[in-house]
């Protein structure tokens, strides 16, 4: 009997751990509650709307919305697609944006090429 109450126990202790419960009552605290207010913060500036690119990619062009890319040793048209746009079937899109630069093979890129990433 005393053996099952303490395994009892110890599973209700384990759950409330887990789902963020207190078995003494208390709240879990809200790191939201504490923070003043700070009017400043409303009318501060927005985060930055071109955030860095992986790789050696950066954003240029300003309102064109058009990326540049220095390609790195063993990346691909196809990794390139995936890592900018998490679909690698993408990779005709780069291709066509740099078509005057790659020639008519697109495996030919080369490691220092800056391409256009639209």
């Amino acid at each position: 009997m005393r053996r099952n109450a303490v395994t009892l126990l110890a599973s209700l202790f384990l759950v409330s751990m887990l789902s963020g419960c207190s078995l003494f009552g208390g709240k879990k605290k809200d790191a939201m509650a504490d923070a003043a207010y700070d009017p400043a913060a409303e009318t501060a500036a927005p985060a930055d709307p071109y955030p860095a690119y992986p790789s050696g990619g950066v954003r240029s062009g300003g309102a064109t919305g058009t990326r540049s890319h220095t390609v790195q040793k063993k990346e691909t048209l196809y990794s390139l697609a995936r890592q900018y746009y998490n679909d690698q079937s993408r990779w005709k899109d780069i291709y066509e944006a740099n078509r005057a630069e790659i020639g008519s093979d697109p495996s030919r890129i080369r490691i220092g090429q800056r391409l256009v990433i639209p």
